[in-house]
C-alpha cells in the first residue's frame, strides 16, 4: 500500500458504482453499502496477504486499512465532501455513530464508530486468512453481510449475537 490519502482510495471504491446507481451512491442503498464494505474488506485481505508474503510491512499494512477506514466513517457519517453520494439523517454521529456504539458496544466517540467498527471488521478477515479457501469465502461473505446490516441500522435478529468479534 502506498502512502495515499484517504481521498483517493475511497473515491477508487465509488468509481464502480455510479454505473449502478445512476451516478449517484445513495447510503440507504444495500447494494452501495455492501460493496463499500466488499470493497474495504478486499483491500484488507490484499494488504494482510501481502504482509504475510513479506512484500509489505506490516505497520504499513496497517496505517493503510486504517486510512481506509477512516475515509469510510467520513462517507457513511455523511461528511465525506463527495457529491456522488447521498447521506441521508441516519448517516450522523447521533444516528448511526450511537447505534454502533450502543450494539456492537464499542468504547469511541460516536463520531468516531465507523472507523473502529472497520477496523475490528479488518482484525476478523485478517483471522479469516488461517481459513481453508473454503471456509475463508464463507467467512468473509458472512463478515460482508454483517458490517452492511450494521450500518444500514438492522442488528442482528438470530440470537442478538453480532458475527463481527470485536474483542471488548
Amino acid at each position: 500500500m502506498e502512502s495515499q490519502s484517504a481521498k483517493p482510495i475511497i473515491a477508487a471504491l465509488l468509481q464502480p458504482l455510479p454505473e449502478l446507481t445512476r451516478a449517484r451512491n445513495d447510503l440507504s442503498d444495500e447494494g452501495v453499502v455492501r460493496l463499500l464494505v466488499r470493497g474495504f474488506i478486499d483491500q484488507a485481505l490484499a494488504a494482510f496477504t501481502e504482509v504475510l508474503h513479506g512484500r509489505l510491512d506490516q505497520d504499513e499494512a496497517v496505517d493503510g486499512i486504517n486510512r481506509q477506514a477512516t475515509a469510510l466513517n467520513a462517507v457513511f457519517l455523511g461528511t465525506s465532501g463527495f457529491d456522488t453520494v447521498i447521506a441521508h439523517p441516519w448517516n450522523a454521529p447521533d444516528q448511526l455513530g450511537a447505534f454502533l456504539k450502543d450494539v456492537v458496544a464499542l468504547d469511541y466517540p460516536e463520531d468516531d464508530c465507523v472507523r473502529a467498527m472497520l477496523i475490528h471488521l479488518a482484525t476478523q478477515v485478517m483471522h479469516a486468512l488461517r481459513l481453508p479457501d473454503e471456509d475463508r469465502n464463507e467467512e468473509v461473505e458472512a463478515l460482508t453481510l454483517d458490517a452492511a446490516d450494521l450500518l444500514l441500522g438492522r442488528a442482528p435478529e438470530d440470537d442478538g449475537e453480532i458475527d463481527i468479534d470485536i474483542g471488548v
